[in-house]
């Protein structure tokens, strides 16, 4: 099968190198060659410069991707919305004049920032898909009509395959494998490269500052009265009286710029401390509870294990040893 790896600009070396890794590592278990690769510049380059700083040569051109079974999106650092909405825009624009080559490939595979590049071909339409976490402001902002489901590491629609973070590479790649070559070889793979077991959620890497960095003083002054006050009882119309608009304006700036509604991050407020809490504390899960605003531990566990995956009390007890 011919692999086409599309690199951006600032690419992650991790994600190329890795991916690269893998398919070799695939014809080795398999004792022949099923993968042959060749890296390209999404923009046409000779060579792509890594976030690192290190050059890549890109050895295919456009042309070749017509002859290609696999394409996949290589995810890159991300530096801004505007930036990354730029190249989604130069990659619309190139389009133009290559439309039918991003579409020949038998599988799509993307990550990371590549999820978005990928979007831009309009590939995603109506299709199932995750992205890294902190990408589902920027798909809502530049990609309205495209819902992803950022919990998921990884996601698959047909011959498309998604995945979140850089490092996610690992478990989209596993993931495509098991399906093209079997279960037996992706875990003989996952045994040779040491690949953990895929995470069932992305929420554990979730970091609430992410959601502070936008423009909305008073939508900012209200996430901080929130995280100041985890153990208050908050209601929307106090809310919506303290930063001096209405509910319904209320919820649609908390939408706007961090896709959730007001008691949605006030739970994601919640959750996240408390596990700061289990993690850095010696407090018990009733103490823990009453600071971030769970009136009984039942109500908190609960809560607990549907967005981390994982018992409270079996964190509780690891601390413990």
């Amino acid at each position: 099968m011919k692999v086409i790896l599309l690199c951006p600009d600032n690419v992650f070396a991790s994600a190329l190198t890795g991916v690269i890794d893998i398919l070799n590592v695939a014809n080795r278990v398999c004792g022949k060659t099923v993968f042959s690769w060749q890296t390209i510049s999404v923009f046409g380059r000779e060579q792509v410069i890594s976030s690192q700083g290190l050059p890549f040569m890109c050895s295919g051109h456009f042309q070749e991707l017509e002859n290609a079974d696999v394409l996949i999106w290589v995810g890159c650092q991300f530096t801004s919305e505007a930036d990354l909405w730029k190249q989604c825009r130069q990659v619309s624009n190139m389009l133009k004049i290559h439309n039918t080559v991003f579409s020949s490939a038998t599988y799509q595979l993307a990550g990371c920032c590549g999820t978005a590049l990928f979007a831009a071909t309009g590939r995603l339409d109506g299709q199932a898909f995750t992205c890294s976490w902190w990408l589902t402001p920027f798909f809502k902002r530049y990609f309205p009509a495209l819902t992803p489901n950022a919990q998921k590491i990884t996601e698959q629609s047909g011959i498309i395959y998604t995945a979140g973070a850089a490092h996610s590479y690992l478990h989209l790649m596993l993931r495509f494998i098991t399906d093209v070559l079997g279960s037996d070889i992706a875990e003989t793979i996952a045994a040779w490269l040491a690949i953990p077991n895929e995470q069932a959620s992305q929420n554990e890497f979730v970091l609430l500052s992410n959601y502070l960095q936008h423009s909305d003083k008073h939508l900012l002054n209200i996430q901080h009265h929130i995280n100041e006050h985890l153990g208050k009882n908050h209601t929307l119309h106090s809310l919506a009286t303290l930063a001096c608009m209405s509910e319904r304006t209320l919820i649609r700036r908390f939408k706007h710029f961090t896709n959730m509604t007001p008691f949605e991050y006030i739970r994601l407020a919640r959750l996240t401390r408390a596990k700061q809490l289990l993690n850095t504390t010696h407090l018990n899960i009733e103490q823990i509870a009453t600071q971030v605003g769970y009136q009984d531990t039942q109500a908190l566990a609960k809560q607990y294990k549907k967005h981390f995956n994982e018992s409270i009390n079996k964190v509780r007890l690891s601390m413990r040893c």
